[in-house]
């Protein structure tokens, strides 16, 4: 249902509401134990999803090709981000019971997970899924049927929570990659899709033609819209690609900075353990050791 082009969704809205007021519940338990700028990213993420899932980026994105595809990076490129650094499973964990505790422990190292989680499979997931729902007449299919529309945005939110899981490594996981490969995880990916990108815009046939007859007055011409839709997906998602791998980046040059603190700080103390030794050795035997 949609008015003014609004979707009223019956499964985005309830499902983002519900989200918001768990995790702000339990914001609230943590009692300033959990950082408020984790609140707002989650917050921020569950707003994009709504963006692409309830605006009229979505009952415009069965109509026009590059609003689409526009929706398709706000569910896999911005959205799941912004939802994990949330963490809300280190929140979780900051206000459940032992019991509860246990119980998320379990889950997040349950076979289930190791395999959901695992970096090369997501990696190939988000690769697959991405492609499918962009480049083959599933594309067509779920602009004309609303039940595979649902099905189509409710996978690419999933597959893109998980293959920035391994990437982000905020919450606890099965599986946690060193800063090195997290960077190699990201960058083969952006690789990846730069170079699909570059080959489908060097198309010159429409993939996508069922969109120009639902096209409304103000739309660009078939292969436009295609160039434009690609392009958004080619720029947009690389500079995102590159402002993770960026982070990314950064947080490991902190993270050798603060090992390099520590291996500092413990040869400090043995040198120092070993002039009072010496110092010790002197007082015993009046001379110089």
């Amino acid at each position: 249902m949609t008015f003014a082009g609004w979707t009223l969704d019956p499964l985005w809205l309830p499902a983002a509401i519900l989200a918001l007021a768990a995790y702000a519940r339990a914001w609230r338990a943590a009692a300033g134990a959990h950082p408020r700028w984790r609140a707002a990213a989650f917050a921020a993420g569950v707003a994009v999803v709504l963006a692409a899932a309830v605006t009229p980026i979505e009952h415009l994105g069965n109509r026009v090709l590059w609003i689409n595809f526009l929706g398709f990076l706000l569910l896999t490129m911005v959205a799941p981000p912004l939802l994990l650094l949330g963490a809300p499973l280190t929140l979780a964990f900051r206000v459940a019971s032992p019991a509860g505790r246990r119980r998320l422990r379990a889950l997040y190292r349950s076979r289930l997970a190791a395999v959901l989680t695992f970096p090369v499979f997501t990696w190939l997931l988000f690769a697959v899924v991405t492609y499918l729902w962009q480049f083959t007449r599933l594309t067509d299919l779920a602009a004309e049927h609303p039940l595979l529309r649902e099905l189509q945005l409710a996978s690419l939110l999933l597959t893109g929570l998980l293959f920035w899981i391994p990437a982000l490594a905020v919450d606890p996981a099965r599986w946690r990659l060193p800063y090195p490969l997290r960077a190699l995880y990201v960058f083969v990916e952006m690789t990846h899709k730069a170079l699909f990108g570059g080959m489908f815009l060097s198309m010159n046939t429409a993939m996508h033609s069922g969109f120009a007859a639902r096209a409304p007055g103000w739309a660009p011409d078939p292969m436009t819209d295609q160039r434009i839709a690609i392009m958004i997906l080619w720029l947009a998602g690389n500079l995102l690609f590159v402002a993770v791998l960026a982070a990314i980046i950064v947080g490991w040059i902190r993270y050798e900075a603060r090992n390099q603190r520590r291996v500092d700080r413990r040869l400090a103390l043995q040198r120092d353990a070993e002039r009072r030794r010496r110092a010790a050795l002197e007082q015993v035997f009046h001379r110089p050791v």
